[in-house]
């Protein structure tokens, strides 16, 4: 499935890029897409802020110059393959970058996870944060020493009866699940697809010294636990038509229906499968414009130690612009 049209690239020459180098020149490949490649130049922000000189303007041209010489020499030997463009700008990383996904519409942004010297604890640095919240096209960030090829996907979905429209998965969860199936295919890796559910209130309602009578507390539970069981049997029949739709006789996702916390049960099962991407949304509520991170998908991000597809869902409206500070 031919799924990318416009890939951005970033690079960061503090880092190790060669992974998400050849992943970006990979996709672009396989989806025949272009490639653009861009580099931030975040050092000289605060000297052309505060220094509106024409020897530090003359700087900053020669170091752009600089950048994109080298470049150039960086992609040189994949440019007969693909057609690729080049992109140096300078100012905050996160922004500039959003900005290139605003003006040039890519599909997807591939890049190296960048972890600060406080932050080592975490795998993620703060522009991924920034872009995780905020950069409205998918975003794959990928660990400098992880295989170009992904082994094991894993696929984060909800599939709770709220979340259907009209009996059907809603837009967010078919991405991922259209994403996850076609990446899977393409790197002929073990897909594997989870979903974390609980029953609303059990722990308090079986505790507490309520005035509901035990029939009521055992209705309401075991209600609840149906409803969950026909979301799950409605998702079974939906990722079958999935599956179908990409042709493929290889590609049998291994399903994990399990009892618990999203934040607790995703990062555990991912280290426990040894799980090379996590494909999921990032994105707590839909219709909200810029609206930033749920506490429990960014409670998933800050405990993996994989790469990382996120997803936004349709509609999503970053809160930066392109004429934004």
């Amino acid at each position: 499935m031919k799924r990318f049209k416009n890939i951005l690239l970033v690079i960061n020459d503090k880092i190790e890029n060669e992974t998400a180098i050849q992943k970006a020149v990979e996709l672009s490949i396989h989806n025949q897409a272009k490639l653009t490649v861009i580099e931030v130049l975040d050092e000289f922000y605060n000297i052309n802020h505060f220094f509106k000189s024409e020897s530090s303007t003359n700087m900053l041209e020669a170091h752009i110059q600089e950048k994109q010489d080298s470049l150039h020499a960086l992609l040189e030997p994949y440019r007969q393959d693909i057609d690729m463009d080049f992109i140096v700008s300078h100012g905050k990383p996160f922004i500039e970058i959003i900005r290139a996904v605003l003006k040039h519409n890519f599909d997807i942004v591939v890049k190296t996870c960048h972890q600060h010297g406080s932050l080592k604890t975490m795998l993620f640095g703060s522009t991924d944060m920034h872009l995780l919240r905020k950069c409205p096209c998918p975003l794959w960030i990928i660990k400098s020493n992880e295989e170009v090829k992904c082994r094991s996907i894993l696929a984060a979905v909800d599939i709770e009866p709220s979340v259907y429209i009209d009996g059907k998965i809603d837009p967010l969860n078919l991405q991922i699940l259209q994403m996850a199936t076609s990446l899977a295919v393409t790197e002929s890796a073990e897909l594997q697809i989870v979903h974390a559910w609980m029953v609303f209130g059990e722990s308090m309602l079986e505790s507490s010294n309520s005035d509901y009578y035990e029939e009521e507390v055992d209705a309401w539970i075991e209600n609840q636990k149906t409803e969950i069981q026909t979301g799950i049997e409605k998702f079974k029949v939906q990722l079958d038509q999935i599956t179908e739709e990409i042709g493929s006789d290889s590609l049998h996702p291994k399903l994990h229906f399990l009892e618990g916390d999203a934040y607790e049960i995703i990062p555990r099962l991912a280290k426990e499968q040894k799980v090379d991407l996590v494909i999921m949304g990032t994105v707590a509520r839909i219709g909200l414009p810029g609206f930033f991170m749920g506490n429990t998908a960014e409670s998933i991000l800050n405990q993996l130690n994989c790469s990382v597809l996120a997803i936004k869902p349709e509609g999503f409206v970053s809160p930066v612009r392109l004429g934004s500070k």
